[in-house]
């Protein structure tokens, strides 16, 4: 269905043009599918067809040792026409979730695989250590529905998150076919401003992604 359709997207066509009447089909459409399912669930039309896909923070969701993330690179790359770019951003291996899930009980359920939804309780335990003006490396924090295993994967109470290596993407897209243009770690430290707690008054979080550009030969 168009995307003029959805209430979701209302506002980003209401500021993009105020002519109601250019928002058909011919130009602007979406389509609703399940990346992971089994290759070749594209309409006909959309096989070979987009000259760029995107795929930001999406992969990260699907665990890592299934069909499903495969699938996913599959279906994606088979969007693509002959020369098509695949544009990739996810998170990145010791990025600053990462690190803060590790020292969450519950949250790991496999290798660099976690289920989000602590965050909240690990802040509060936080911040009541830094009213005391004390300071740590991690908390271990048991959350009150106990700890969460991957066989509970079937009916997840939070979204989950996979932290890549340069590796497993570079094997990822390179097995669906694609060449690798650019694969690398983009790092960025942010300063939040806190109370307390560190020396300067601000709390800093590493964040590392994967950023890879890949083409369809």
């Amino acid at each position: 269905r168009g995307l003029k359709n959805d209430p979701r997207y209302k506002k980003a066509f209401e500021a993009e043009t105020s002519d109601k009447s250019r928002l058909t089909s011919a130009h602007v459409s979406s389509q609703v599918y399940d990346l992971t399912n089994h290759p070749s669930i594209c309409s006909a039309h959309l096989l070979s067809n987009a000259n760029i896909v995107l795929l930001q923070f999406t992969l990260s969701t699907v665990g890592p040792k299934s069909l499903f993330m495969k699938n996913a690179v599959i279906n994606a790359s088979n969007i693509l026409q002959k020369g098509g770019v695949l544009l990739f951003r996810d998170f990145g291996r010791y990025d600053d979730d990462q690190l803060q899930l590790n020292s969450i009980v519950g949250a790991r359920l496999e290798d660099n695989f976690y289920m989000r939804g602590f965050e909240e309780e690990k802040d509060e335990a936080y911040g009541v250590l830094r009213e005391a003006g004390s300071r740590t490396e991690s908390i271990n924090y048991v959350h009150s529905a106990g700890p969460v295993h991957s066989s509970s994967m079937e009916a997840p109470k939070g979204t989950v998150c996979y932290f890549f290596n340069l590796e497993d993407v570079r094997k990822l897209f390179i097995d669906a076919g694609l060449e690798v243009l650019q694969l690398e770690y983009v790092t960025r430290v942010h300063k939040k401003s806190a109370k307390s707690g560190t020396a300067n008054g601000a709390i800093s979080r590493k964040r590392i992604w994967v950023h890879g550009r890949f083409r369809k030969p």
